[in-house]
Formats: structure tokens, sequence, C-alpha cells
């Protein structure tokens, strides 16, 4: 897959997580995906430590995968570590190919906006269950960009998948209603999570263009290069 820049999507939740945390001031996040080293890293760094196992967070975690956690966490300053399977693998094997950006409705405008520079770009759906499952969520983050693309860069070519989603989900609400009602947002939802699906459900609730700056075996790290 050739590209410029690639935009990582994990609707819900690591990529609307990691946005909230930049949005609250975060300096830096380093995306892990095996536990014991989530909290190794951490205690190193005396970072914020952030993760989860089956959607809730493992004992000594400072706070879930969560978004609406994430953007009331004192971040200002600060680095934090995510465990998160999904996205940290899909951002390890991109980070040494070309830009790497997060993306998701919570930083849409800027992430969209940080792709200026760039002729080829390719947006990929982290999706479920290790990326061996389609995410609908994922698919609705990625048409709104793609919507946003096209208005910025109204001569942009789209590939078969983004003139696909852009037909399917046409506009806001539709983009929202796909979102709501995937799986694994109703999986989020029933363990009592729904506040976090609706917060990722709002656009543009970030200012911040996430990019890796490293990555290695089973980590990445991510700064905000929208400042």
């Amino acid at each position: 897959m050739d590209a410029d820049a690639f935009v990582v999507i994990d609707q819900l939740r690591a990529t609307t997580t990691i946005a909230a945390l930049f949005g609250a001031g975060l300096r830096r996040l380093t995306a892990v995906d095996d536990i014991g080293a989530a909290r190794r890293l951490a205690a190193e760094q005396g970072a914020l430590l952030l993760g989860e196992v089956d959607a809730l967070p493992p004992a000594g975690f400072d706070y879930g995968n969560s978004p609406v956690d994430a953007a009331a966490a004192p971040a200002a300053g600060r680095d934090a570590v995510l465990f998160t399977s999904n996205g940290t693998r899909a951002l390890c094997a991109l980070g040494d190919r070309a830009a790497v950006f997060t993306g998701a409705l919570a930083n849409v405008s800027t992430v969209t906006r940080a792709l200026a520079p760039f002729e080829r770009v390719v947006l990929v759906c982290a999706g479920n269950e290790h990326g061996e499952r389609f995410s609908l969520e994922d698919a609705a983050a990625a048409a709104a960009i793609t919507h946003q693309l096209l208005r910025a860069h109204p001569a942009t070519r789209c590939g078969d998948a983004a003139r696909l989603l852009v037909a399917a989900m046409p506009g806001r609400d539709a983009i929202a209603t796909f979102a709501a009602s995937s799986f694994h947002a109703r999986g989020i939802s029933a363990k009592g999570l729904g506040g976090d699906v609706s917060y990722a459900l709002r656009p543009d609730t970030s200012p911040a263009a996430p990019r890796v700056v490293a990555c290695g075996a089973g980590f990445a790290v991510l700064e905000d290069r929208a400042r």
C-alpha cells in the first residue's frame, strides 16, 4: 500500500481517547500493545497510564481507554502510556513507511488540515478483534474525514472504498447513526460506558493532529503536530 500519509482510525475508542488527551494538553503519548510493557513504561516515565481489558481499566491503571476520562485528566504538559492492541498494531505496521496520524470524529477537521501537504492519503480502519473484524464506527469516521477532504480539495480522486463510504453516509446525521448503531458501540454501551460513545460521536472536540514520531516492536510514540 503506497501512500504519503496514513490516518489510523480506531474510533471506539483509542484514537478518540488520544485526541482527547492531546486536546487536554498532553505532551507525548506512547501506545503499547502489551499490558506489562505499558505498566513498566508508565512507571519509568511517571506517565499517566490508560488502557482497557474487556472495555474496562485494568487494575492499577489511572484511567480506562475512555475519551470522557481522558478529556478530564490532568494531562497538560505530561506524558501518557496507552495500552491498546488494534490501534497500536496498525500504527506500528505503518509508522516507518510514511507520515502517520491518528484520526477520529473528535479531531476530524484538524487531521484533515494536517493532510493538506500530502498527495496520496490512505485511511486505515483498525477494526475490532485484533483487526480481523470490520468496524462500522471506524468506517463512519473514515467517511467523515473523506467528506472533509473532498470539500477542502474538490479535485481529490477517491478509491472505491472511499466512494462507497461517502455514498452510504452522505452527511453528519448518517455518519452518527451508523457509528452509534455499530456492534462495538452497542457492546460498550451495554457495559455502562455509553458516555464514551456519545462523546466519540461529537465532531471537532479536539484541536489535535497526533502524529507518530517514533515506533518499534509493539509501541508507537505520538506528538501533536497541530501546535
